[in-house]
C-alpha cells in the first residue's frame, strides 16, 4: 500500500480505494475459477448433495468402507463434469489472507497512527485515523454488507438448503455489526465499503451471459438455482431444528439410560 501511496503521489484515502480494487483485481481469477466449478457441477447438484447426506450418515455410522465409497462416487462426477477439486478450495484459501491481510494493515496504519493518514486528500472524510462521530461510515458498510449478501444469495447454485438460512443469520448478526464498526477508524471503514462494493459489482457484472460465455462460465438454467428463503422460512427452519435437536438429545439420554 505504501509503495502505491509513493510511487503514484496519491492521497492516502485514494491509496486506500486503488489498493483495494487492486488486490480484487488480483483475485478475480480465482473467483472466476471457483464459478466455472460451480456451474459445471450444477446439472449434478442432486446427486452431489445426496451423496454428502450418504457421507454423513455413514460418518455418523463410523462406517469407513462406506464413506470410502461415496467419496469416490463424488470424485467421479467431479472428473464427469471436468472440475478439479483442489481448483474449487483454492480460492477460498487464497482469498482469506489476502483480505485478512488488508484489513489487518490498513488498521494498523489507522491505529499507530501513521501521521500522513491524518491529511486524507478527501474533502469530506479528511482524517482517516479518528472514528465517525456521526456513524454515517458504519451505518453505509452495514447497508452495503446486507445488500452483497442478497446478491449472494441470488447466485447461489449448488448450496445445500441450509445454506439460505445461513445467510439470513449473516444478514441478521450484520445489522448488529454497526455497533463493531463505530469503533473502527475511518480508513478501516474505507477499505470495508470499498471491498464490499468492488466484490458486489463484481457479483453483478459476472451474472451477464456476454460476459460469462467470454470467462467460459457455464450459464445456470434458473431451475438449477437455489430459491433464497425468506426471513420468514428461516425462522420457521430454526425452530424444526432446535425441536430436532432436542428431540435427538432427549432420545441420546433415554439410551444412555438403558445401558
Amino acid at each position: 500500500m505504501e509503495l502505491i501511496n509513493v510511487s503514484t503521489g496519491l492521497p492516502w484515502f485514494w491509496t486506500i480505494v486503488a489498493t483495494t480494487v487492486l488486490s480484487r483485481v488480483v483475485l478475480f481469477p480465482f473467483s472466476v475459477k471457483q464459478m466455472q466449478g460451480t456451474a459445471a457441477l450444477a446439472p449434478h447438484q442432486a446427486e452431489i448433495l445426496a451423496i454428502r447426506d450418504e457421507m454423513a450418515a455413514a460418518q455418523k455410522k463410523k462406517d469407513m468402507l462406506s464413506m470410502q465409497r461415496a467419496a469416490l462416487r463424488q470424485r467421479m462426477i467431479y472428473e464427469k463434469a471436468g472440475v478439479s477439486v483442489v481448483g474449487m478450495m483454492i480460492a477460498p484459501f487464497v482469498q482469506l489472507p489476502v483480505t485478512l491481510g488488508m484489513f489487518f494493515g490498513v488498521k494498523t496504519l489507522c491505529d499507530l497512527p501513521l501521521e500522513q493518514l491524518k491529511w486524507s486528500g478527501f474533502e469530506w472524510l479528511p482524517d482517516l485515523t479518528a472514528v465517525d462521530p456521526t456513524w454515517t461510515l458504519p451505518i453505509l458498510a452495514t447497508l452495503l454488507m446486507n445488500v452483497q449478501l442478497s446478491v449472494t444469495m441470488r447466485d447461489l447454485v449448488g448450496s445445500t438448503p441450509q445454506m439460505g438460512h445461513i445467510m439470513n443469520l449473516l444478514r441478521l448478526l450484520t445489522t448488529g455489526s454497526v455497533f463493531l464498526l463505530a469503533n473502527l477508524s475511518n480508513g478501516v471503514i474505507v477499505y470495508l465499503i470499498t471491498s464490499i462494493t468492488t466484490m458486489t459489482a463484481q457479483s453483478l457484472l459476472l451474472r451477464h451471459p456476454a460476459i460469462r460465455r467470454a470467462l467460459r462460465i457455464p450459464l445456470v438454467p434458473e431451475k438449477l438455482r437455489t430459491p433464497p428463503p425468506t426471513m420468514r422460512e428461516s425462522a420457521q427452519y430454526a425452530r424444526q431444528w432446535w425441536s430436532d435437536k432436542m428431540a435427538e438429545a432427549r432420545a441420546a439420554e433415554r439410551a444412555a439410560k438403558r445401558r
